[in-house]
């Protein structure tokens, strides 16, 4: 087995620095060229999967990876809509297998869209996205996950042959080694099975629901005892 990438360090002064609480993924990452790196903070305001379609959109059509920890239902709409305009030519994803066996309402319709030839499920956090387009080579790395989250974010985009060959060469063999095992799947499809079974099952097993238990009188509250002078009486007696 050839040895997996490590690191790559490399020096340069062309940087483009954004910072944005309102902007779409195409107004804050901007034009992407050979040689462009961006680097940026937003609110949120849009996912991986919002600037994975602007990449395409600069460079491709593309073949794409995506690495992420979890997905969600808007993100396989969208992948459907960008697949079905042919500017994505391929697209494969690692996904995490806690999160992946666990979120089947999550995970069978990407299943459904997109095959299960087009999943591996390994034990992985990097949140990266790489695409390989007709008109450039590009990665981008984020705190992103695919579905869209309401707080601070940050990435970095890196329009370079050597910077995404070094993220294409881990995750192939990522990829490579997952796939030689008929387990993962087997993993897949008992993931799209359950989904099948049952499209609304949640994240976790309901809990079972516990008996209500039966109410107990309570004793009145001083404020809400009252007597009257016949009341007296009858306790006081003659």
């Amino acid at each position: 087995m050839a040895e997996r990438p490590r690191s790559l360090r490399f020096a340069t002064s062309k940087v483009r620095r954004v910072v944005h609480r309102t902007g779409t993924a195409a107004k804050v990452i901007g034009r992407l060229q050979p040689g462009v790196r961006v680097t940026g903070l937003t609110a949120g305001q849009f996912s991986a999967i919002d600037a994975m379609e602007h990449m395409v959109d600069e460079l491709g059509p593309a073949a794409v990876r995506v690495s992420t920890w979890t997905t969600g239902i808007y993100d396989v709409k969208r992948a459907r809509d960008i697949r079905t305009r042919g500017r994505i030519t391929d697209i494969r994803m690692l996904l995490d297998r806690g999160t992946f066996e666990k979120s089947p309402k999550y995970a069978g319709p990407l299943i459904e869209v997109l095959g299960i030839d087009a999943f591996r499920c390994v034990s992985v956090h990097a949140k990266i996205v790489i695409v390989s387009g007709e008109r450039g080579n590009a990665v981008m790395r984020s705190s992103m996950n695919l579905n869209k989250n309401l707080r601070t974010e940050q990435f970095d985009i890196d329009v370079d042959d050597a910077v995404a060959g070094l993220y294409t060469d881990w995750f192939d063999a990522l990829w490579e080694e997952s796939g030689r095992s008929q387990d993962n799947r087997a993993i897949i499809r008992a993931v799209y099975d359950r989904f099948l079974a049952d499209p609304e099952e949640v994240d976790a097993p309901k809990r079972q629901q516990r008996e209500p238990k039966p109410k107990v009188a309570k004793a009145p509250k001083l404020q809400d005892v009252v007597f009257s002078e016949a009341d007296l009486s009858g306790l006081i007696g003659d």
